[in-house]
């Protein structure tokens, strides 16, 4: 009995060893959104992500990213606006920018681009989202992006449903 149950706890120890192995983080940001079906459907608020980076390459760099935004509506009621599943891609990394002077220590600057399947529990509506991270700078420890546009297509119509803009976004990884 226990020689099976030692091996299993190995063998599940060396499983996820690489999973264990790789960047886990958390992220805080400040968005602001419009429906496209009308001005009274604003909402504003925070946006709350987890992010898994498996490696830390020069170009293309992946990784999976899911997020929650809770804000408020032009009512002052309190929503949640929109869960964001999907793929986020630092399409080049380089420490030679002009954005140097923000932080004490090189920064890398790493533009990316996001694709992601968004779904907004109030309205019960499906859409796939592109954002935009022209200003993300990094380190092997932390994101931070700034004015990163996004917008929403409803694939089901062919129209844009959404788009705003993410004001600020900081993402510390834990490991």
């Amino acid at each position: 009995m226990k020689k099976p149950t030692m091996l299993l706890i190995l063998l599940i120890l060396l499983l996820s060893t690489p999973v264990m192995a790789r960047s886990i983080g958390y992220g805080f940001g400040y968005y602001g959104e419009e429906i496209s079906d009308g001005h009274e459907r604003l909402s504003s608020g925070m946006e709350i992500s987890l992010a898994y980076r498996p490696w830390l390459l020069e170009y293309g760099n992946p990784s999976l990213v899911g997020k929650v935004a809770l804000g408020t509506d032009q009512d002052k009621e309190w929503v949640i606006p929109y869960l964001q599943v999907g793929l986020h891609v630092d399409l080049v990394r380089t420490t030679n920018h002009p954005f140097n002077f923000i932080a004490h220590n090189v920064v890398a600057y790493t533009p990316a681009l996001g694709v992601f399947y968004q779904f907004d529990p109030t309205r019960e509506i499906s859409t796939f989202t592109v954002e935009a991270s022209l200003l993300k700078l990094s380190q092997k420890d932390f994101w931070y992006e700034v004015l990163s546009p996004f917008i929403a297509f409803n694939m089901d119509k062919g129209v844009v449903d959404s788009w705003g803009i993410n004001l600020v976004r900081y993402t510390y990884f834990i490991k």
